[in-house]
C-alpha cells in the first residue's frame, strides 16, 4: 500500500495568480513591446509651415539672362511648374536658334500686381540661361493666361564653331515690350588667309538681329505688335561707335559710288542711332530708323531691303565690303 507524505501533498495544487502579478505581468508586456518597436519618422504638417513671402514690385525696364547673378529666387508655388511646362509645349511664338536643352528647374524673381487682380510673374531658370514672364489670373485661382520668353542667354560650341544667342528685353513707359534677339555663328579661321576671308566672311562669321513688340491686351494676354509698313527701299548704313577707323573716308566714298550705280540709298552714322533719317536721291524723306540693337560692331555696316532679314558685317576692306553688298542685294556686274 501506497502513502502520501502529507509534507509534500500541497506541491500538486496549482499557485493561485493575484493582483499584483497581474500587474507586474502588464508592466513587463508594455515594456517588451515599447522596446522592440521602430520609431517612426516625425512628418511636418504642410499646414505648419511658413508660407513664402514672394517679392512683389515692377517688372523691370531692362530684363535680362545674366548667367552670374546669384540671387536666391522663390520656389514656385504649388502646381506652376506643371501649368508653366504644359503651357510652353504650346506655345507658337519664336524659339531660340540655338537647339538648348529647357531646363526644368526655376523660381520666382518677382511678382508684379495688374489691374483686376490679375497677376505678372518674371521667372528664371536655376541655371540663369532662360527668363520668363507669366500672366495669371491672380491669387487665389493661379489660372495660367499667357507667357512671353523675354530673355536668354545660350551658347553652344561644336568643333571649330562657336554659336551663341542673346534675347534682353526693354520695357518702355507705355508697357509695351521689345524684345531684341541677337544670334551669332562663328567660326575659328585657324590657318585661313585674309584673302580667302574676305572672299568669303559669311563662311565665318553670321549674325541675325530681330526685334519683337508686345503689349498686355484687353484680355490678359501678350500681343504682338505688327509693325507699320515698310517702305519698299534699300539702304546700305555706315556706322562707327567710337574713333573713325583710319581708312573710312578712302573705302566710304567708294563704296557709296558703287551704290548710286545700282541704286542703293546709303546713310553714315556716328551718333543717335535711335532716330537715324532715310532720304532718296532727291532728299525725299522716307523713314527714320532705331538701328541701336544692330550695332554688334565698333564699326560696321548694316544692309537693310524688303522682304530680307537685315544684316550687319564688320567694317573692312573696299573688296569684302563690295563682295557682302553684291551678295546681300544679289547684285550681278556687267
Amino acid at each position: 500500500m501506497t502513502y502520501i507524505v502529507p509534507a509534500f501533498a500541497n506541491a500538486y495544487k496549482p499557485l493561485r495568480a493575484t493582483p499584483l502579478h497581474c500587474i507586474v505581468a502588464i508592466l513587463f508586456l508594455f515594456a517588451a513591446c515599447n522596446f522592440f518597436q521602430q520609431p517612426k519618422p516625425v512628418v511636418e504638417d504642410p499646414l505648419e509651415l511658413e508660407p513664402v513671402e514672394y517679392h512683389v514690385g515692377y517688372i523691370a525696364q531692362h530684363i535680362t539672362a545674366d548667367l552670374s547673378d546669384s540671387q536666391e529666387l522663390y520656389p514656385l508655388p504649388d502646381g506652376f511648374l506643371e501649368n508653366f511646362m504644359k503651357m510652353r509645349a504650346k506655345y507658337e511664338g519664336t524659339r531660340p536658334t540655338i537647339a538648348a536643352e529647357f531646363p526644368d528647374e526655376w523660381g520666382v524673381v518677382l511678382i508684379e500686381r495688374l489691374p483686376g487682380g490679375y497677376e505678372l510673374y518674371q521667372i528664371q531658370s536655376q541655371n540663369r540661361e532662360w527668363v520668363y514672364l507669366v500672366i495669371t489670373s491672380g491669387y487665389g485661382t493661379q489660372r495660367f493666361l499667357d507667357m512671353l520668353p523675354v530673355a536668354v542667354n545660350l551658347a553652344s560650341q561644336t568643333k571649330d564653331v562657336l554659336e551663341t544667342e542673346i534675347w534682353a528685353t526693354e520695357r518702355a513707359a507705355d508697357g509695351t515690350f521689345t524684345v531684341t534677339k541677337k544670334y551669332e555663328w562663328m567660326r575659328s579661321i585657324g590657318n585661313v588667309t585674309q584673302r580667302d576671308y574676305e572672299a568669303n566672311p559669311q563662311n565665318f562669321l553670321r549674325t541675325t538681329t530681330v526685334n519683337d513688340q508686345y503689349f498686355i491686351n484687353g484680355d490678359h494676354r501678350f500681343e504682338r505688335i505688327v509693325i507699320e509698313e515698310i517702305p519698299d527701299y534699300s539702304v546700305v548704313i555706315f556706322y562707327y561707335k567710337e574713333e573713325k577707323p583710319e581708312d573710312w573716308d578712302e573705302i566710304v566714298p567708294m563704296l557709296q559710288s558703287f551704290c548710286e550705280d545700282y541704286e542703293l540709298l546709303f546713310e553714315e552714322a556716328d551718333d543717335n542711332f535711335d532716330q537715324l533719317p532715310i532720304y532718296d536721291y532727291k532728299l525725299n524723306f522716307i523713314t527714320e530708323l532705331d538701328i541701336t540693337s544692330y550695332t554688334d560692331f565698333v564699326d560696321g555696316v548694316i544692309f537693310i531691303k524688303k522682304g530680307q532679314d537685315l544684316k550687319t558685317v564688320p567694317f573692312g576692306s573696299y573688296e569684302r565690303l563690295k563682295i557682302e553688298i553684291m551678295r546681300y542685294f544679289k547684285i550681278v556686274e556687267s
